[in-house]
């Protein structure tokens, strides 16, 4: 009550904006601080006749501002969330209102267009304090969660709502637009403000826009303050209720097809590309790009790729085609056989080192390690620099450079028009240079960006070939053929009805175990657990993206195994909704949320280190970073499957298929010279291979194959009760009987080791098989 009226004072000595300013920041700052978002209500409730005398102390002075011609800043919207309900409309706002509508019919400048929804937004708050949605004194719970099935024009008295649906019609750039995403970002933070929110504000922001003659652009606007802003805000980062926005999205996605269909349609002409045409291909190419970022980060399942696949990259592909042919030139016939290397290209959405990058580095230092393949053909990598997701990382294109491979970078130039950079025109440029370099195989390991499918539509390459890294269901006209790594070292497997080429890669040790320092390991560790104490605390986790654990089944089993274990933290490094997760935590078991841990983007290399045990997450497996935390040998792994049968008889399928591979390397690693040196070392995987035939882990095929399958049921799961209990018993064997555990681990790194070097020997065997086959 005091601190309430303190305020009172404070508003009665407050006469210039900035004044009046601070003191709003002030009051909402300490509001947020001071009570939870369920007890503001009834704090503010209780204190109802101060606030309406500090909202009208408000509205009198600002009116005083806004009456002598000056204006203020976005930030004074804080105003909606200490906005009574219980106070009636304030008329003298309503010419301020009128003439923002009638000022904004006349297109006027970027700067005067914010400054003009700044007014507009502001004199709603203060014209009609008991229609802002978002106040204190608002006790309906879902706030703007039920707001898309009512009629929109409800909102227009909604101030935060009007500056919302406002603001993502103007450019992105622009200091102006800055200080309002600042402010976005900022508001975006305070609890219980989400997508719901958000939703509403963008269904309207697109009907403005389209009664525009600048539509693409505005549209392209709207989407920019999505990615860019809003996005990134902490209770919007990566959030799964975007997927609520995906119908609104494809809509328009269609328009700007039918646009490019009719304008087509109507085009008689047969040389140049008519700038209508030109304008909505590249917003559609845009919003294919959009669609595919913003979905793709919340996709679990292969049904959700299988809707995308047929609802946007095959409904826009029959258009790219039918665009291609009437103004592109046709891919040439393929020049009679010479001397000259075979190129095979790489389609990259941009060059930074996550997963893909490192698997495709590792297979490309490997087949240049062959004398055949750099015999006859060549690799170049042809980047689309997709400035939207990141910038592309000088050392790793450095990296490849360094292995003499070019990397085309289409972004130099297109580029330095930033967000705005056209992906039409990358994508012609990228064609006319393919065609120039007369590529013989071009491999996409891309599913559904609109410059890849594009490119693919309108045949950059004789054969033209579809990588993946998990989306099995990708499926376009221009697709020849598909391969891919994930194939448990065969050369053929099935995926969801398609056939692919089995491809293993052998990882280059860069990536998966380099050196770090004791000490850097040590000082990350502290800052979860302390390792110095006489019942240390240890760590178990994931790392990868947090849509991955974002499981209740998986999170129920993880909080059932901490409370089984009191002496481990579960520690979840990766970007995600991390926010969603911590609301299902909480409704498990709250008690339990600060023993969870969340670091955010995390260097693998050294957090590799400082896990005791890896818990896969269930049903969506982690990929290669399970992969490069078993080959640190820090702990073991558990990992869930459907159905036991059908694991062990996987596993005895793949053994038996690579016996003569295994049998072969176990004599290689057998051999020894007289001085006691391994002859043929191999490096590290010999090295273990070696000390497992020592330790009597195996000793031959028949060992070898009996090793695997008894580690595999112990390290898996076939039911959550299972993975809960397994979990636990690997626990207890770590904190119990260390140099047990460690003979464990030391199984499992044999057991990669082996893996690994069949991946090697494989994998540029049945890459060079594959392209003989397609290339000949």
């Amino acid at each position: 009550m005091v601190e309430h009226s303190r305020f009172l004072g404070l508003m009665e000595n407050a006469h210039t904006k900035q004044d009046l300013r601070m003191l709003l920041l002030s009051i909402v700052a300490h509001l947020l601080k001071s009570y939870s978002a369920q007890d503001i209500s009834t704090n503010l409730s209780a204190n109802l006749a101060i606030y309406e005398k500090i909202f009208e102390s408000f509205r009198t002075k600002i009116l005083q501002i806004f009456t002598q011609g000056d204006i203020l800043d976005c930030g004074f919207l804080y105003l909606a969330f200490i906005a009574p309900k219980s106070l009636g409309a304030d008329e003298r706002f309503k010419p301020f209102i009128e003439s923002v509508q009638k000022l904004l019919a006349t297109q006027p400048s970027q700067e005067e267009y914010i400054m003009l929804i700044e007014l507009g937004a502001i004199a709603r708050v203060l014209a009609n304090p008991s229609q802002q949605n978002l106040s204190f004194f608002n006790t309906n719970t879902d706030k703007y969660d039920n707001l898309c099935e009512k009629s929109l024009d409800n909102l227009d008295n909604d101030g935060v709502m009007f500056f919302l649906s406002r603001i993502m019609c103007a450019s992105i750039d622009g200091i102006s637009a800055g200080r309002c995403g600042e402010f976005l970002l900022e508001l975006f933070s305070i609890q219980e403000i989400g997508v719901s929110c958000v939703r509403p504000a963008i269904i309207q922001a697109y009907t403005q826009a389209h009664l525009s003659s600048q539509a693409p652009l505005l549209v392209r606007n709207i989407c920019n303050w999505q990615l860019h802003i809003l996005w990134n805000a902490k209770n919007l980062f990566n959030n799964r209720e975007w997927l609520s926005l995906y119908p609104v999205w494809k809509q328009e996605f269609y328009a700007a097809l039918r646009q490019v269909s009719q304008a087509l349609r109507d085009d008689t002409s047969s040389s140049s590309v008519p700038p209508l045409i030109a304008q909505w291909l590249d917003l559609a190419l845009y919003l294919q790009f959009f669609i595919y970022h913003i979905c793709g980060n919340s996709f679990s399942k292969q049904e959700q790729w299988q809707e995308f696949n047929t609802e946007i990259s095959q409904y826009a592909v029959p258009i790219y085609r039918e665009f291609a042919a009437k103004f592109l030139p046709y891919l040439p016939k393929s020049s009679p056989s010479t001397n000259k290397r075979k190129i095979i290209g790489i389609l990259r959405d941009r060059i930074v080192e996550n997963s893909p990058f490192k698997v495709e580095y590792s297979l490309i230092k490997n087949l240049l390690a062959s004398p055949e393949f750099t015999q006859h053909y060549e690799i170049k990598i042809y980047c689309m620099s997709l400035i939207e997701k990141s910038e592309n990382n000088p050392q790793a294109i450095a990296k490849l450079a360094k292995l003499g491979i070019e990397t085309i970078d289409i972004g130099l130039g297109f580029n330095k028009a930033g967000f705005y950079n056209s992906h039409l025109q990358k994508a012609l440029a990228l064609r006319e240079i393919m065609l120039r370099d007369e590529v013989a195989m071009l491999i996409s390991p891309n599913n559904g960006y609109g410059i890849s499918d594009f490119l693919l539509a309108s045949r950059c390459a004789r054969v033209q070939v579809f990588w993946t890294h998990g989306n099995f269901v990708y499926d376009i006209s221009g697709i020849d053929t598909r391969l891919t790594h994930i194939c448990n070292n065969q050369k053929s497997i099935a995926h969801n009805g398609f056939s692919f080429y089995g491809i293993p890669v052998q990882m280059d040790r860069s990536f998966y175990n380099p050196k770090v320092p004791q000490e850097l390991i040590a000082d990350t560790r502290a800052c979860y657990v302390d390792s110095s104490v006489k019942q240390p605390l240890r760590l178990f986790g994931v790392i990868g993206r947090l849509v991955k654990i974002d499981s209740l089944a998986y999170l129920r089993s993880i909080c059932a195994i901490l409370e089984q274990n009191p002496h481990w933290r579960f520690l979840a490094c990766g970007l995600g909704n991390e926010g969603e997760i911590k609301q299902k935590i909480s409704q498990i078991n709250p008690q339990l949320l600060p023993r969870f841990f969340f670091g955010g983007y995390v260097d693998s290399a050294v957090y590799g280190h400082i896990l005791n045990f890896w818990a896969d997450s269930f049903p969506m497996e982690q990929g290669e970073s399970r992969i490069e935390y078993v080959a640190k040998g820090r702990g073991l792994s558990l990992r869930y499957y459907e159905s036991a049968k059908q694991l062990e008889s996987t596993f005895v399928s793949q053994l038996d298929e690579t016996r003569g591979i295994i049998e072969a390397i176990i004599d290689d690693c057998r051999r020894v010279d007289p001085a006691g040196e391994k002859v043929d070392s191999r490096g590290e995987n010999s090295m273990l291979l070696h000390n497992a035939l020592e330790s009597t882990f195996f000793s031959d095929f028949a060992s070898y194959k009996e090793c695997v399958l008894e580690f595999a049921r112990e390290t898996s799961a076939f039911s959550e009760a299972e993975y809960v209990e397994k979990a636990t018993r690997i626990m207890r064997l770590c904190e119990l009987d260390p140099s047990e555990y460690a003979k464990k681990v030391a199984i499992q790194s044999a057991i990669h080791a082996m893996n690994s070097e069949i991946k090697a020997r494989l994998g540029v065997r049945y890459f060079l098989a594959f392209v003989r086959e397609y290339l000949a």
